[in-house]
């Protein structure tokens, strides 16, 4: 399935064995922006060199150009909604890319 992917601020709420905290996560969207995908995990920057492990703490930076995103629960499965609207998360495609 062609899509794409960005970073998100995902608000991951308290449980009884854990406080409520944000991460940052990968979402994937297909090419009409709807989310497809998220990781479980939050994400940590990473590289093979100082430069790239710079270059992608700069990448994880951008997730707070974005609403933050919560998960609910709904009949089938769970979503992704913006934490302040309400309305089910979507991702702006790059420039250049077309369905």
């Amino acid at each position: 399935m062609a899509g794409f992917w960005n970073y998100r601020v995902i608000f991951c709420e308290a449980t009884k064995d854990e406080a409520a905290q944000y991460q940052i996560h990968e979402v994937e969207y297909n090419l009409n922006g709807k989310v497809t995908n998220w990781s479980e995990t939050g994400a940590a920057p990473f590289g093979t060199t100082l430069d790239e492990l710079k270059d992608d703490s700069e990448r994880l930076k951008t997730a707070f150009e974005k609403p933050v995103l919560k998960v609910v629960r709904k009949a089938r499965g769970y979503e992704l909604v913006d934490i302040e609207t309400g309305e089910e998360a979507f991702g702006e495609p790059p420039a250049g890319l077309t369905q």
